[in-house]
């Protein structure tokens, strides 16, 4: 009986006991929980920590993050002992990461991204883009067909739905590589540096569409036994597409969108519920294909598409959205793919030569078939054919969305996994040159700066000119329009002029605090209210200035914020990127309301002399005292504008009687050119006629005369005596005060002077007049000009001349041929 007490248990002990044991099951469970995370989380910052590392040290060999990314994923993939490292559950769950991170990455470059671009076939750029997608997918298509037939045995038999898709994925171009690659190059103000970058995004967004499209429109061409279903999903598929593109634009855009914008300028906080609500709807409309069976990565492209890509809203979108993909999901997507591909036939002394065969082919289509195209019509449109294939290399350039098209292709079935190791080294190999073609780029461009003289007097007729305009603020924006009308050839001919507008800004302690540094060919911008204001109503001048009559000029705009010490070193980089042949900086003395020139700002004047000293071409100050007094040019067509071009002799005089050449050529514009001889030589005969002969000489100003003589001949013949109007005036004067007594007298008739600087200028017309110079920088004519007893009427622009001597650091230019 005792026995029996012993060994039963009485409900209420039962009870205890089942408790103590779910209690121990739970804590068990829940610690298996605890180390599965803490495992997933420390494989994630492992993998983070060493794409990372890795990447500071590729960096410095101007590797875009890809090529970090996939050599880390190589590496764990590749390693049995780091493989065994990674539980199966944490691939399972970056397989997941991938999948939304691409959902992300398609949504920001549709959002980047304007689809009217597509509509416009004018532009270079858009034209090398589409002739480099059309010759690579003839030469894919071309190819694949020659191989499926001569070498079956490489297992690179498929539908010609499925090659056309290949083809249109080797003819795509990674357009956020190319971006990113051109930039950290500091390659993004040259002219094919932004070439690139504009046909990149141009061959990117139409690919990327194309690709889109076909997987919306797969099963329309794709059906089998199933048919008419099939077929059904696909048009249901394009259907909804078009419906939701058109209830975003019309509905969401003007009615949320629009309106969340406008609740957060600039300058003011962001609402964090206008922010959510943002993300909530972009999230919906990326998903809501689900319900329809349509990839939500896929459509997400479509959706950023259909978004606006202007607002302070978007921007800080793209900008967050970028960040987490650049430092979370893509480097762990890379990893797994790497984790779920078999590279190991690539590798040493597992070598496969069908694979490497077939990499090959796909490699070698993808580059044959875009340097076609490129190629021919760069060289069409003028490019050098060096340039024209380095132009076509970097258009080959493959990215993430071409691992994850390959992927998603392996996974679904519709390539085999050798297929899709091959797409994804061929993607990682066309990026790693790269540095060295953007290197060979500038090293052109230096090649070139040395062999050229940049500057007016060599730019060809009918070729056009670029010029850097520097702005201190709102109020030079004036001087600026009215230097850009004047230049600009109307009708079409005589090429166009391309504008770099540098708004110089002084760095202090506030606009350093608001600089946020950026992606893209704007790198850096500032969010300090006074300095947006100011970029701000100079942009509204400048498309003010568009609107009414900026045909034939190209404004190009960038901030260049640097103490005055330095910010010689932004004008002049941008000078020497974009090959301009001038730089017009404003005079840093300003003229008061009674005409008076005041003192000027001191770091003003450091930037001029500095540029003046340093720049790769030309440079132009601008006295300005009545050329402009509104936003609008006051060069026009119905208008008369009298302007008078000195000629004294000189190098800086010839550039300036090129400047003015080039302004006489415009309808609203009178030239007159007034030049100055020895009272000693007048009785000789006029040099400029038939029959005139140069003398050879030997000395250095002689040399200088043979050319002042030459070139004054040429533009006598043309533009005076050739009827093109410009009127031609001679003073005879023996010394300085006779030069300035001769300006003095004529100056009331004309709105604007052009005249070299003529510093090194050893001339009697001139003796006398630097003695007691004020503005040396001008030259000694140039500083009388620009001083009050001169005129309170008449503007004037003092240009010096490219010196050639200082590029080549020629102690004695007597040994400099000319």
């Amino acid at each position: 009986m005792s026995q029996n007490n012993n060994n039963t248990t009485t409900p209420a002990v039962q009870n205890k006991l089942n408790a103590a044991e779910a209690k121990t099951h739970c804590s068990l469970i829940s610690s298996s929980i605890a180390a599965s995370l803490g495992i997933f989380f420390l494989n994630i910052a492992v993998i983070l920590f060493s794409c990372r590392l890795v990447h500071a040290f590729l960096r410095r060999l101007g590797q875009h993050r890809l090529v970090s990314d996939f050599s880390i994923g190589l590496l764990i993939g590749n390693s049995s002992l780091l493989r065994s490292t990674i539980e199966e559950y944490v691939i399972a769950s970056f397989a997941n990461i991938g999948t939304l991170g691409f959902c992300l990455y398609l949504f920001v470059l549709g959002l980047e991204m304007d689809p009217n671009s597509i509509r416009r076939w004018s532009g270079p750029a858009n034209k090398i883009a589409y002739a480099g997608i059309i010759s690579t997918v003839a030469v894919a298509v071309v190819s694949y067909t020659l191989v499926n037939h001569t070498a079956p045995q490489l297992g690179m038999n498929h539908n010609y739905g499925i090659i056309c898709a290949i083809a249109v994925g080797l003819s795509s171009t990674s357009s956020p590589i190319i971006t990113r690659l051109i930039t950290e190059l500091k390659m993004n103000k040259s002219e094919i540096g932004r070439l690139a970058v504009r046909a990149g995004i141009a061959n990117d967004m139409l690919c990327t569409f194309l690709l889109c499209a076909g997987v919306a429109l797969h099963p329309l061409f794709s059906a089998d036994k199933r048919g008419i279903r099939a077929g059904s999903r696909g048009l249901l598929n394009a259907f909804i597409i078009a419906i939701q593109a058109v209830f975003i634009t019309k509905i969401i855009n003007p009615f949320l969108i629009l309106k969340l914008n406008d609740r957060n300028p600039d300058r003011k906080p962001i609402r964090s519920l206008d922010m959510a609500a943002l993300c909530i709807v972009s999230v919906f409309l990326c998903f809501s294909s689900i319900l329809y069976g349509f990839r939500p990565s896929f459509n997400s492209f479509f959706v950023g598409l259909c978004l606006p890509r202007d607002g302070r809203l978007s921007n800080i979108l793209i900008s967050r959205c970028n960040f987490i993909l650049t430092t979370i999901m893509l480097p762990i997507y890379i990893v797994f793919v790497c984790l779920s591909s078999n590279y190991k036939p690539l590798i040493w002394p597992h070598i496969e030569s069908d694979t490497v065969f077939i990499l090959v082919i796909v490699g070698s289509i993808g580059a044959v078939g875009k340097l076609t195209g490129t190629v021919a019509y760069s060289i069409h449109h003028g490019v050098q054919w060096p340039e024209a294939v380095a132009l076509g290399l970097l258009l080959n350039i493959k990215g993430h969305f071409h691992i994850f098209c390959a992927h998603k292709a392996a996974m679904a079935g519709i390539i085999d996994a050798n297929t899709m190791t091959v797409m994804g080294l061929v993607a990682v190999g066309t990026v790693i040159p790269m540095p060295l073609v953007v290197g060979f780029l500038r090293r052109r461009m230096a090649a070139r700066e040395m062999r050229s003289p940049m500057g007016l007097q060599w730019c060809e007729t009918g070729r056009e000119v670029k010029i850097v305009v520097g702005l201190h603020g709102p109020e030079d924006v004036p001087m600026a329009v009215n230097v850009m009308e004047a230049m600009r050839v109307q009708g079409g001919g005589g090429g166009g002029l391309v504008a770099i507008v540098v708004e110089m800004v002084q760095m202090t302690d506030k606009a350093a605090a608001s600089m946020v540094h950026g992606e893209g060919l704007e790198t850096v911008t500032v969010t300090d209210e006074g300095i947006v204001d100011m970029r701000e109503q100079i942009g509204f001048a400048l498309e003010a200035y568009g609107q009414e009559s900026g045909d034939g000029v190209t404004v190009r705009r960038f901030l260049a914020v640097s103490a005055f010490d330095d910010m010689h070193q932004d004008i002049c980089s941008a000078a020497r990127e974009s090959m301009a042949a001038l730089v017009v900086l404003p005079f840093h003395c300003r003229q008061r309301v009674d005409g008076e020139m005041d003192s000027g700002h001191p770091g003003h004047r450091i930037i001029n002399q500095k540029v003046l000293q340093g720049s790769p071409c030309s440079v132009g100050i601008l006295v300005n005292r009545s050329l402009g007094r509104g936003p609008v040019s006051s060069f026009s067509v119905a208008g008369s504008n009298n302007i008078c071009a000195v000629f004294i002799g000189g190098g800086d005089d010839r550039e300036a009687l090129a400047y003015a050449t080039r302004m006489a050529r415009h309808p609203g514009v009178r030239l007159t050119v007034l030049r100055f001889v020895e009272a000693a030589a007048a009785v000789k005969a006029k040099p400029w006629g038939p029959g005139r002969r140069i003398l050879p000489s030997t000395g250095r100003r002689e040399l200088e005369q043979s050319a002042d003589e030459e070139f004054f001949a040429g533009f006598y013949d043309r533009y005076v005596a050739g009827g093109k109007g410009v009127g031609y005036i001679e003073k005879q004067v023996r010394s300085g005060e006779d030069t300035m007594a001769a300006l003095k007298g004529v100056e009331a008739h004309y709105q604007l002077f052009v005249l070299g600087s003529g510093k090194d200028r050893l001339s009697s017309l001139t003796a006398g007049m630097s003695e007691w110079a004020e503005f040396p920088e001008l030259g000694p004519v140039g500083d009388v000009m620009a001083s009050s007893d001169f005129s309170v009427s008449a503007s004037v622009m003092v240009i010096q001349q490219h010196r050639v001597a200082r590029r080549y650091n020629v102690i004695d230019e007597d040994f400099l041929p000319y």
